[in-house]
């Protein structure tokens, strides 16, 4: 399995797009930083770091495409048959994928943590006190990476579910489109989940609730309309990966090539 997983990071350092949005990612933080800098008012330099100055939002579209591509990709050109006749198991091609994906996703967290350090260095120096203590005994520089490994476990709940869906479709464009529409999908069923969880407690279980974890990390009084503790939604988003990845392989056993 660790030569498919070598195939597959093969492949993506060898695809444009790979650099192309690492360089788009680059422009944008550096954008944004600019733009914090010059208009003080537009938002408060610690929350723009905090934010990893818009590059933690762009990994999300970036991961999604990335990982319903992945699947889609090997139907729709055909490879898959090729890994099946070389006698790699459906379950190691499976867990390779994942991988590959997780070790990328890294790369992109760590890629936008380093930007976002040096932007800090270099523009705001003397405005982001990384030592300041903020609310619940954190530190400027503690909570922003507490919120960006919550940012990271949420995208995996995300993505787990983009790999279930991504099974169904044979066109890598349809799979990409559905992945966004889906994640701008769970905002809103968020919020209305929400209310719902107000009238009836036991709604706070499901699976849109987790994707809150950022947001109860930076604000803790988030507990009282989630009803979840931050604990019980780490928990809650680790399970739910756990079954998106049993029910996608499913899937992707059954599935014809």
């Amino acid at each position: 399995m660790a030569t498919l997983v070598k195939q597959e990071i093969f492949k993506l350092t060898k695809k444009k797009s790979t650099w192309i949005c690492t360089a788009f990612l680059i422009i944008i933080q550096i954008a944004m930083a600019i733009a914090v800098k010059t208009y003080p008012r537009f938002m408060d330099p610690s929350e723009a770091f905090s934010s990893m100055f818009l590059g933690g939002a762009l990994v999300v579209f970036f991961m999604i495409a990335a990982s319903a591509t992945i699947i889609t990709m090997e139907f729709q050109y055909g490879t898959i048959k090729e890994l099946l006749y070389r006698r790699y198991f459906r379950g190691q091609i499976w867990t390779s994928k994942w991988i590959t994906m997780f070790l990328y996703s890294i790369y992109w967290f760590v890629l936008t943590f380093i930007i976002s350090l040096l932007l800090k260095m270099t523009l705001f120096n003397s405005q982001i006190d990384f030592s300041q203590m903020l609310s619940g005994n954190n530190t400027v520089l503690g909570l922003s990476i507490k919120t960006l490994l919550a940012n990271f476990l949420t995208l995996w709940l995300i993505l787990s579910l983009v790999f279930l869906l991504a099974n169904i479709f044979k066109n890598s464009a349809a799979a990409v489109s559905v992945g966004i529409i889906g994640y701008f999908a769970t905002s809103i069923i968020s919020s209305i989940l929400m209310m719902l969880i107000q009238k009836w407690e036991w709604v706070k279980w499901n699976p849109f609730t987790m994707l809150y974890l950022p947001g109860q990390v930076q604000a803790s009084q988030m507990s009282n309309l989630t009803k979840l503790s931050i604990n019980q939604m780490i928990t809650g988003n680790f399970v739910y990966i756990i079954i998106f990845f049993v029910l996608g392989y499913w899937i992707f056993k059954k599935r014809s090539v």
